[in-house]
């Protein structure tokens, strides 16, 4: 890559922005896992108590 170029900046803040959303995307994926996981969890306990 030319450093050198005119729109090295442009180039270099269209990666940040890349990385920031795609970060964002990761994070909200995994802390929705979470929740649904522990939404489940919560779930199968109350099942299990209403069979005994």
């Amino acid at each position: 890559m030319d450093f050198s170029a005119t729109h090295v900046g442009f180039v270099i803040a269209s990666y940040a922005l890349s990385l920031v959303f795609l970060s964002g995307l990761i994070l909200a994926t995994l802390g929705r896992d979470r929740k649904l996981r522990a939404q489940a969890e919560r779930l199968d306990t109350q099942r299990r108590k209403a069979r005994a």
